[in-house]
């Protein structure tokens, strides 16, 4: 969303203060306010809400230096709260990058643990394999056999004895 600018004139309406006042305090409390490229002041949301902070302190009776310290003082404030967050900011960034790693870490594991279940079941397989063609022969064997059993039952004496 576009940021809205008012000029000094709109501003002396809200306020319900003049023009002159409103310069005046930007000189005396140093105030800096954006200008376009005429050289004329443009006030956003924020200068006005700086301005009604000043009023209500003038209505407290603090003159302009007070209100300048004040002013200042509010400004470091925002300044620590903004480098507080940013420290913030950056330790979530070095626990994120972390977790990451970790992440990353773990992963690999996993790879390798999966890479090694894998070697481990082509050589189950195998072996399964080897098995399957021995029981195979062992079968073949035992038919083999069994036929040769079952052709000599049905053979009789006779022919057993002349070899036919």
């Amino acid at each position: 969303m576009r940021e809205r600018y008012y000029k000094i004139g709109e501003v002396s309406e809200i306020l319900g203060m003049e023009q002159h006042t409103l310069r005046y305090l930007e000189n005396s409390l140093k105030l800096k306010i954006k200008r376009d490229e005429r050289g004329d002041r443009l006030y956003d949301e924020s200068d006005i809400e700086t301005f009604k902070l000043i009023l209500q302190l003038k209505e407290k009776g603090l003159n302009t230096t007070a209100i300048k310290m004040a002013l200042e003082n509010i400004e470091e404030t925002q300044e620590m709260n903004i480098a507080a967050r940013d420290s913030q900011f950056n330790r979530e960034i070095v626990e994120m990058v972390s977790v990451a790693k970790k992440i990353v870490e773990q992963n690999e594991e996993l790879l390798q643990q999966n890479k090694r279940l894998e070697q481990r079941l082509e050589r189950l397989e195998q072996k399964i394999e080897q098995r399957n063609e021995e029981r195979e022969k062992k079968v073949d064997e035992f038919l083999r056999l069994w036929r040769n059993e079952q052709e000599s039952k049905s053979k009789s004496w006779i022919s057993k004895l002349w070899g036919k």
